[in-house]
């Protein structure tokens, strides 16, 4: 499982000193139920990560609608690209939500955190599964890329990409649903645990490693400025794509190393953890506490910091990200001109209706001091059917 989990809370009364010529043996729960009432705890798991995991859900959100502009739609690894958007969103935010509950819900909570932790948190270990073998996959596509650009549009195509992403969610489902079956058994549990570490950690570590190495020395002689001057001579294009791939390659070399750095003391814990979940003694259970905050605070923003990434290495993705904003800004600005011209237009009627009532009301007022009879209004069409009706009295006309 993951080490997001909120661990076992204990009431303020069993209160444990943080002295090492203490003699009391202190245990690692013991020390992380204490630190969860402190205000290091509060301030660690209760704002910064929250604040890092909101920062990061925007960041993922903005992510997705640009990389579905136009401008986006045609770059490679771009279905992957938003793949790992998806997932970064769903793992930080269901890893999150037992640090909402606990700092900001009721108090009596621990059956709400209980029931986040048996049925949410496996949500939150396949998103993760997820998030590791997407990285895995746009390395080993970019390296594919970079060593055989002729077989690349064979093998690295949209429809290779969608599939990918179809057998990695597929395989994800599978990783979890022993979880939701083996919860009462506790020997069963502990082997899953193991078997998740190994298929969503571990593995997917050691490969982005290796892959990483390998794009890192071949992205210089490949694709690299070397490379790019041979063809200056020959072709401004080419040296132009040249140039354009090792940017979209160094921008997943970046990729790559944040994963396995933010990755590599999630896997130390979970590893530890699997040896000994509840290390006691004042060294080892601060070293374990640590590695805790640690591994925590580096897994929210390894599924944070993509967005930033993107914008800083990719220049398309940041011309279509500079689009993005001025169309919205463009369109808020045109919103309120709208909304200034209907209110324009409603206060000119306002007044118009206003002048005119008062006109009706000066008429009124003026007709109805005189002592005279009541005003009789005459129209041009009374007036013509009087004068015929006086004519036809008359009789005809002797010439």
């Amino acid at each position: 499982m993951m080490s997001t989990t909120i661990p076992t809370i204990f009431s303020t009364d069993e209160h444990i000193s943080l002295n090492p010529s203490n003699n009391t043996m202190i245990c690692a729960e013991q020390l992380i139920g204490e630190l969860l009432e402190g205000p290091s705890g509060r301030i660690i798991w209760g704002v910064i990560q929250i604040i890092l995991m909101a920062l990061g859900d925007i960041g993922n959100i903005l992510t997705l609608i640009v990389l579905n502009r136009r401008l986006m739609r045609k770059g490679g690894i771009n279905n992957l690209l938003q793949g790992l958007a998806i997932s970064d969103i769903v793992a930080p935010t269901l890893a999150c939500i037992p640090h909402i509950i606990y700092y900001y819900g009721p108090r009596t909570n621990d059956s709400a955190i209980n029931f986040i932790n048996l049925y949410v948190m496996p949500l939150a270990t396949g998103a993760t599964f997820c998030s590791n073998w997407i990285v895995v996959t746009i390395t080993s596509f970019r390296l594919t890329i970079v060593l055989k650009p002729l077989y690349s549009q064979l093998y690295c195509s949209s429809r290779n990409e969608k599939k990918v992403l179809i057998i990695i969610f597929f395989f994800s489902i599978l990783s979890i649903t022993p979880y939701y079956y083996y919860q009462s058994h506790a020997d069963a549990l502990n082997v899953l645990k193991v078997i998740s570490a190994i298929l969503s950690l571990l593995v997917p570590w050691v490969i982005c490693v290796i892959l990483w190495i390998l794009l890192l020395r071949i992205v210089n002689r490949e694709i690299g400025s070397k490379k790019s001057r041979e063809f200056i001579l020959h072709s401004e294009i080419i040296t132009q794509r040249l140039k354009s791939k090792s940017r979209i390659t160094k921008m997943i070399l970046i990729i790559c190393f944040c994963n396995i750095i933010c990755q590599l003391p999630v896997l130390i814990l979970t590893i530890l953890g699997l040896i000994n979940d509840n290390p006691c003694g004042y060294i080892s259970a601060i070293f374990f506490v640590c590695l805790l905050f640690l591994s925590n605070l580096l897994l929210i923003v390894n599924h944070s910091i993509n967005f930033f990434i993107y914008s800083l290495t990719n220049t398309k993705f940041r011309c279509a990200l500079k689009i993005m904003c001025r169309y919205c800004y463009s369109y808020y600005n045109h919103r309120i001109i709208q909304r200034q011209m209907t209110l324009a237009t409603k206060c000119d009627d306002q007044q118009r209706k206003g002048f005119h009532q008062k006109k009706l009301d000066l008429y009124i007022r003026s007709n109805s001091k005189s002592n005279d009879s009541p005003p009789i209004i005459i129209t041009m069409r009374s007036l013509n059917n009087i004068s015929k009706q006086n004519r036809r009295k008359s009789g005809p006309v002797a010439v």
